[in-house]
């Protein structure tokens, strides 16, 4: 019996793990990286996933500040007739989500000013 168990761990048979399949003591597939190793590959995968997300985001985010401030110094250069003036060009080009917006503002101005009355 020990000498038939002896000849399969020689020559890999199906009985074993320790054949051309198998590794000798972890019974995974020979190739197959541990387990420890995986879940590091995986984190750093994730984290430069994450990496690049919050580079996109902080672009996006400095892209639109820069985009406010420009429009903050030409309302502060050309006054209130050009605040005027975009308001009715946005209202006219995108009647709906001025109507929202003027909707929404005046709910919340609505729910501040009840809150304070309390």
């Amino acid at each position: 019996m020990e000498e038939k168990m002896e000849k399969e761990k020689q020559t890999g048979s199906p009985g074993s793990f320790e054949g051309s399949q198998f590794g000798e003591r972890q019974g995974r597939p020979v190739g197959e990286q541990p387990a420890g190793e995986w879940a590091g590959s995986q984190a750093r995968g994730l984290v430069s996933t994450a990496r690049a997300g919050v580079e996109q985001a902080t672009e996006y985010v400095q892209g639109a500040i820069e985009q406010t401030r420009g429009k903050m110094a030409e309302y502060r250069d050309e006054g209130f007739a050009r605040l005027k003036d975009d308001v009715i060009s946005y209202t006219r080009e995108q009647p709906m989500t001025a109507l929202l917006i003027a909707a929404g503002t005046g709910l919340l101005i609505g729910w501040l000013t009840t809150m304070t009355r309390r």
